[in-house]
Parts: C-alpha cells; structure tokens; sequence
C-alpha cells in the first residue's frame, strides 16, 4: 500500500467520524455536556481531513479539493471558537482566523478566474464550473467579514449573537463537509457542489430564527448574558 493510499483511507476515517459527529449534534439537546462533547470530536476530525488533504494533494490531488478543505476548516475552527469563548474575549485566534477565511476566500477567487481563463477546470468539467469557487469564495471573504464586524463593540458577542454566530460557521462547516461526501460518492457537477449550499442555508436560517425567539438554546443564552 502506498503513502498516497494510507493518508487517502485515514482522510476517509476522518470525513466519516466528521459527518457522524455533525449529524448527532444536530440531535441531542444543545448544551454544554454531549452536545459539546461531540462538537470537540467533530472539530477533531475536521482537522484530521484538513491535514490528511494537505498530505494528499502533496500526492497530487486536485488543488480544489485543498482549497475547500482549507474554507471547511476555517469554518469549522471559527465555529467551534464562538462555542467556547463565553466570556466574549478577543485574542491573536481571532485574528489569525479572520485572516486564514480572508487567504482562502482569496485563493478561491484565484482559482476561479484560472478555471475561466485557461479553460482547464477539475474533475473533465468546462469553465463554467469557477462559478463554484466564486460562491465559496464569496462566502469565505463574507463569513470572514462578519466575524471581524462582530468584534465592533471590542468584544467577541456574547449571549443569542454567540449562539447564532456558532450555528452559522458551524453549519456552513456542515455544508462544507456533505458537499465534500457527495462529490466522492457521486458524479462532479455544480448541482452536486452547490446543492448543500441550498438545500442547507434555510435551515440554517430557521435555527437562528428559533435561537432569537428563545425556542433553541434558552438555558446557554440565560448562563452567559
């Protein structure tokens, strides 16, 4: 077995226990105990996939799929960072974060606009597809915005800002992690990047709404205001 083929079925072990972690924290109740606990796992395992696509486009994997396993990351790590600051506290994570969502988002425009010129875009599909590292792109430079936006009042939010930012970086992490799934276990196309990315975001809506409304994490907001 090769190193290409050892690092290919760790980032697989790692891509599962990620998308089983995320979908039962969407099941148990919201909370500080398991809830949290199989956020810290699902974190883990989203920074084994980042690393093992580091490793495996070394081997000489597409660079896409380096490029959104960096926008997954950056998700992931802000999302679980709003989890744990109760206290509102801004430190250098902060800072290195925003950035890391600002190269990346940066990166994937690079890469659409060479998709678009040179005509070689991955997996055999025509130009067209940079339309899918733009949307990324666009919602790695936003997302990185909102959390430098969210420091305004020269602390991190606390209370149903905090709750409401972590399912929004969480649940774009989510999206991130089943687009990658879908696209190894189904044909490459734009409906299969970007059809997470729809079928998702109303959710994730939906569960901000009920956050606001008190309906969803009632007893984390009250512990932390």
């Amino acid at each position: 077995m090769t190193p290409s083929e050892i690092t290919l079925i760790f980032h697989i072990i790692a891509g599962s226990i990620a998308l089983t972690t995320m979908s039962l924290s969407y099941l148990v109740k919201k909370g500080p105990k398991l809830h949290a606990k199989i956020g810290r796992i699902y974190v883990y395992s989203m920074i084994g996939v980042g690393i093992t696509a580091v490793t495996l486009f070394i081997f000489g994997s597409p660079t896409f799929l380096l490029l959104i396993a960096f926008f997954s990351l950056y998700l992931v790590l802000v999302g679980w960072r709003f989890a744990v600051n109760r206290k509102g506290l801004i430190t250098k994570t902060d800072t290195i974060l925003i950035r890391f969502g600002i190269i990346a988002g940066l990166l994937l425009l690079i890469f659409a606009i060479y998709i678009t010129f040179s005509g070689q875009a991955p997996f055999g599909l025509s130009n067209s597809f940079a339309i899918v590292p733009v949307v990324f792109a666009f919602l790695s430079i936003g997302l990185a915005y909102q959390q430098k936006k969210s420091q305004q009042t020269g602390s991190n939010p606390k209370g149903k800002k905090r709750i409401t930012l972590h399912l929004t970086y969480m649940g774009a992490g989510t999206i991130s992690t089943i687009t990658a799934f879908t696209i190894t276990i189904f044909d490459h196309s734009i409906f299969t990047w970007l059809g997470a990315t729809i079928l998702i975001s109303p959710i994730l809506t939906w569960y901000n709404i009920r956050v606001n409304k008190g309906t969803v994490a009632k007893n984390i907001i009250s512990n932390t205001n």
